[in-house]
């Protein structure tokens, strides 16, 4: 039997009988696009999906293969989970060009809700920062069984990320996002059935913002020093005003007593990145700074910064992934019940 060194080995084509099992298999392999640079990627079950004549282009238990990118956003579904085709392309909405500096450059982070809507966070050009001008990329509620754009909201917001947070009623944007660029506050949505029998949702900013008397105003970007702040100086007021966040997701408390309890990660550049704990969907009751996920000035590499992380729970420790660019990735854990502790609360009236 080999032995292998560290903690990572390859796994052999046998079993331990020598039996021959499935190796991965490259199934698809995009032939052509248009999208020029992607910037996420997701693989969703979005269930049914119709062309206009009633064809039937995506089927439920099949997976759905969503990009986004400098080119917009592509959706790639399977009949029968071994090929895929392209079902839905939606171009970048008021896209950036030379009469329009301040206009969307990418589509970056995509969440779906409602089995029929994707939620795209947008962002523009970066170099916005050395004239201080504001951001003109909106986010967008897409539904893709109509293939159409039925809302854009956040004008003027970088947003690198999106989530549905809570029980899937709110949607929380991550905005900022680059180290040696000035931040934005991350903002709440409340998802809102159309009235009057209109067909459709509408997102519409929260009453109930991650803090108390946050910021809702987003500001023309500036440039910014991007050597990180310390743990100490961040611990001193960590909120979520004027962030430079790479990404956010929530993650709810596997506690059948407390299902309305979750955990917002918020990955950050250059700024320390934080866990929020709240529950049925109210202010944030503690924040959980992550000690040194702020990063550091390399002497080889230059800045090293948060780009994503996750979260899983077992039991009762919560572990967290930091993957950082040019450096080394870092794992935290803590017991989950200290959450509940209010002696240790930081989170200010």
């Amino acid at each position: 039997m080999p032995r292998y060194k560290g903690i990572a080995r390859t796994i052999p084509p046998g079993d331990s009988n020598g039996a021959l099992r499935r190796e991965p298999q490259v199934l698809w392999v995009e032939e052509y696009t248009q999208r020029q640079h992607a910037r996420m990627c997701l693989l969703e079950d979005l269930g049914n999906i119709y062309d206009d004549d009633d064809s039937l282009v995506s089927m439920k238990g099949q997976p759905d293969i969503i990009i986004t990118g400098t080119g917009g956003l592509d959706i790639y579904s399977s009949l029968d989970g071994n090929s895929w085709h392209l079902t839905r392309t939606l171009p970048l909405v008021n896209q950036v060009n030379h009469s329009n500096p301040t206009g969307t450059a990418a589509f970056m982070g995509v969440t779906p809700i409602q089995n029929r809507y994707l939620v795209i966070s947008s962002r523009a050009l970066w170099k916005l920062a050395r004239e201080n001008e504001l951001p003109d990329a909106p986010c967008l509620v897409y539904d893709y069984q109509k293939d159409i754009v039925v809302q854009t909201f956040s004008w003027g917001g970088q947003s690198m990320s999106v989530a549905a947070i809570g029980d899937g009623s709110q949607i929380l944007l991550g905005n900022g996002g680059e180290a040696c660029i000035s931040g934005q506050p991350n903002l709440l949505y409340q998802i809102q059935e159309r009235t009057g029998g209109e067909d459709g949702i509408d997102l519409k900013l929260s009453d109930v913002q991650l803090f108390k008397g946050e910021s809702t105003i987003y500001a023309p970007l500036e440039r910014a020093d991007p050597t990180p702040d310390s743990s100490s100086e961040y611990y001193s007021a960590p909120r979520s005003d004027i962030t430079k966040t790479r990404q956010v997701k929530s993650f709810p408390l596997l506690d059948d007593s407390s299902p309305s309890e979750e955990i917002v990660l918020e990955v950050n550049s250059a700024e320390t990145c934080n866990l929020y704990y709240r529950k049925n969907e109210d202010y944030v009751i503690m924040i959980l700074p992550l000690p040194g996920s702020e990063g550091y000035i390399s002497e080889f590499y230059g800045g090293v910064y948060a780009r994503g992380g996750d979260v899983l729970m077992l039991g009762d420790k919560v572990f967290v992934v930091l993957a950082n660019y040019n450096g080394n990735n870092t794992v935290y854990s803590f017991d989950s019940h200290w959450l509940r502790d209010e002696d240790v609360s930081l989170a200010e009236e």
